[in-house]
């Protein structure tokens, strides 16, 4: 019997991912303090972000026996790569973060928690489920981590390296659609959800309202964080010109 979205190992998988993601990211804003230390914890979960994405590919290619599917066909599986080589490879706040780490954030919360390929295979623990459930979970919480650690910082102004992003991503689809002829590439010829119309044509104005709401969020926080600053150092000073 193949296992169920929300059957009882996904549930115990999200109770565990949630619990260990919330604690740890509690205890790293609170306790690390250091950039080197926080720059370590960064390049290790991504290189386990990188062996996840990477079993997860090897595992498709091998199963299947095709080897085109080593190539991440998703958004999801792209983000994983793409974010993981950021991370090791590139600086702090980098460019490649400032549309990747949106594009994973919504495919990797959105993908734990509906997976649509968990109903597959018998078990969460089958080779493509196990690794398919890491790489989106270990995505979601980097991006989350990210900016616990202020490793990124989220900029409306830097809005173009999304569209960047979006049309290599798209690049890379229409290769594979029409060079190696894997149809399901990136959605654009099919919903990432069977019978609903959710192509990547409908799902990308869907982005941009989210994106739009995130950093509306975002903004209104630092600002009243600035404002709140503003406010301690003029009366601090005031305090200071009291007792002068």
């Amino acid at each position: 019997m193949n296992q169920q979205i929300y059957g009882t190992e996904h549930i115990i998988f999200l109770a565990v991912f949630f619990v260990l993601a919330t604690v740890s990211l509690i205890l790293i804003a609170k306790y690390v303090k250091t950039e080197k230390t926080k720059t370590i914890i960064i390049k290790v979960l991504a290189f386990l972000l990188l062996c996840a994405i990477l079993c997860n590919r090897i595992s498709i290619a091998v199963l299947s026996n095709d080897w085109r599917r080593v190539i991440p066909n998703t958004f999801c599986g792209m983000d994983s790569l793409v974010l993981a080589l950021a991370l090791l490879f590139g600086k702090k706040d980098n460019a490649v973060l400032h549309f990747v780490v949106y594009f994973a954030f919504a495919g990797g919360l959105g993908t734990i928690l509906y997976p649509t390929f968990i109903d597959t295979y018998s078990s969460v623990f089958h080779p493509i489920t196990f690794s398919g459930l890491i790489h989106h979970a270990l995505s979601f919480y980097l991006t989350i981590l990210l900016q616990v650690v202020g490793w990124f910082t989220p900029d409306y102004k830097k809005w173009k390296s999304i569209v960047v992003g979006f049309l290599a991503y798209i690049t890379l689809g229409a290769f594979l659609i029409f060079g190696l002829g894997i149809n399901t590439a990136f959605y654009v010829n099919e919903s990432i959800i069977d019978g609903t119309p959710l192509t990547v044509w409908v799902l990308i104005p869907i982005f941009v309202v989210g994106f739009t709401i995130y950093m509306f969020i975002d903004q209104t926080i630092r600002f009243k964080i600035r404002k709140k600053k503003e406010q301690n150092m003029t009366q601090n000073e005031n305090k200071n010109i009291k007792n002068s």
